[in-house]
C-alpha cells in the first residue's frame, strides 16, 4: 500500500475514533447533566398549573472573582475583632443587586433574629392588603403597653395609650421605630398563620415553640429583601411601600453609620440579650448606591452593644468604600 493511502487510512481511523469519543461524551452529558453551576431557584408552591419564580440565587463561587478581595478583607476583620474580644460571632451576606454576584462570611451561622422578624409581619399585612383594600385604614386602639426588657437603642417616638391608630400607622411605627407595642397590636389583629406563611413560602425557618434561640442565618433572612426588591412576592405597589417604610428606619448606629449621608438604605435592625449574657445585634437591608444597589446583612454576637454597633458600622463602611471604588463613575 502506498504511503499516501496509509496516511489517508490513518486519518479515517483517527476521525472515526474521535467521533466515537465525542458521541460517548455527548451521551454521557445527556444522561448525567452537570448541575454544579446551576443557580438555586426559589419558587412559590401551592398552585395547580403554575410554579411562580420568586428568586434566583447563583452558586456561592459566582462572586468570588469579583468580590474575593473584599470577602477576605471582611473575614480578616471579623477574626481580628474576635481576637480582641469585641465579637464572639459575626456573619455577613453581600449581594450586588444589579449583576447578581454575592459572597458571605459564615453566612450559614444561626442567630436569634429578634426584631428582624417584624419584617415578615409587615409583609403578611401588605400581602393581605393586595386583596383587602380597607385593611391598612382599619382602626386599632392601643389599650396598653408590652412589658419586657428596655431596648438598648431607644426609639424616638412611642404609641400613646388609649389612642386609636390606623393599621398603616402601626406598621410604620413597628418598622421605623422597632416598636414592640405596635408589633403586639398587629399580631393580635391578624391570623398568625398568615405571618408564618410568609417565611414558609420563602423557605425561611419559621419560629415555633421547639425552635432554638439561634435559628436564622444572614443568607436566609436576605431572601426577604431580594423578593421585595424584585417585587416577586408582594406586588409592585406593596413591595415599593414596604421598602419605602424600611428606608425611614430611625436606627443609624448600624449599616447607615457606614454610608455617605446622601445614600438611602432600606433596612431593619434587631437586638437581643440572651440568658447567658450574650448580646446580639443585627442590621440588614438594601443600600441604594447610585446605579449599583446592593444587599447587605450583618449579624453579630458579643458582650457589648456599642462594640457590636461599631463593628456593624465598620463592615458597612468597608463594603461601601469598596463599591464606591468599583463604581465611582455611576
Amino acid at each position: 500500500m502506498k504511503k499516501s493511502n496509509l496516511k489517508t487510512a490513518f486519518k479515517v481511523v483517527v476521525i472515526f475514533i474521535f467521533g466515537i469519543m465525542l458521541g460517548f461524551l455527548a451521551g454521557r452529558n445527556l444522561r448525567e447533566p452537570d448541575l454544579s453551576d446551576q443557580p438555586d431557584l426559589l419558587r412559590l408552591n401551592g398552585y395547580k398549573f403554575t410554579n411562580p419564580l420568586l428568586d434566583i440565587e447563583p452558586k456561592r463561587y459566582v462572586g468570588v472573582k469579583e468580590f474575593g478581595s473584599l470577602e477576605n478583607q471582611l473575614q480578616d476583620y471579623i477574626n481580628d475583632q474576635k481576637t480582641k474580644g469585641n465579637l464572639t460571632k459575626g456573619s455577613v451576606y453581600f449581594r450586588d443587586l444589579k449583576n447578581g454576584p454575592w459572597f458571605g462570611v459564615d453566612e450559614k451561622e444561626p442567630f436569634s433574629p429578634a426584631s428582624l422578624l417584624k419584617l415578615p409581619v409587615m409583609m403578611a399585612y401588605l400581602k393581605q392588603a393586595e386583596s383587602d383594600k380597607a385593611l391598612l385604614s382599619r382602626q386599632v386602639k392601643n389599650e396598653g403597653v408590652v412589658e419586657g426588657t428596655a431596648p438598648a437603642f431607644k426609639q424616638s417616638k412611642i404609641l400613646e395609650k388609649d389612642k386609636t391608630y390606623a393599621t398603616s400607622q402601626l406598621i410604620e411605627q413597628m418598622i421605623t421605630q422597632s416598636d414592640n407595642d405596635a408589633l403586639s397590636l398587629l399580631e393580635k389583629n391578624i391570623d398568625n398563620g398568615l405571618i408564618n406563611k410568609v417565611t414558609l413560602d420563602l423557605g425561611i425557618t419559621t419560629a415555633t415553640d421547639q425552635t432554638p434561640e439561634d435559628f436564622l442565618s444572614v443568607k436566609e433572612y436576605a431572601t426577604l429583601y431580594r423578593v421585595l426588591y424584585n417585587s416577586s412576592y408582594l406586588n409592585r405597589e406593596m413591595s415599593e411601600k414596604a421598602l419605602e417604610i424600611l428606608s425611614r428606619t430611625v436606627f443609624k448606629q448600624g449599616i447607615a453609620g457606614g454610608l455617605s449621608n446622601n445614600v438611602v438604605v432600606a433596612h431593619k435592625f434587631g437586638e437581643r440579650e440572651l440568658e447567658n449574657g450574650i448580646k446580639q445585634l443585627h442590621d440588614c437591608g438594601i443600600v441604594y448606591y447610585p446605579n449599583h444597589p446592593y444587599l447587605i446583612c450583618i449579624m453579630t454576637k458579643g458582650y457589648d452593644y456599642q462594640k457590636l454597633s461599631t463593628i456593624i458600622q465598620s463592615i458597612s463602611r468597608q463594603i461601601f468604600e469598596d463599591v464606591s471604588q468599583r463604581f465611582k463613575n455611576p
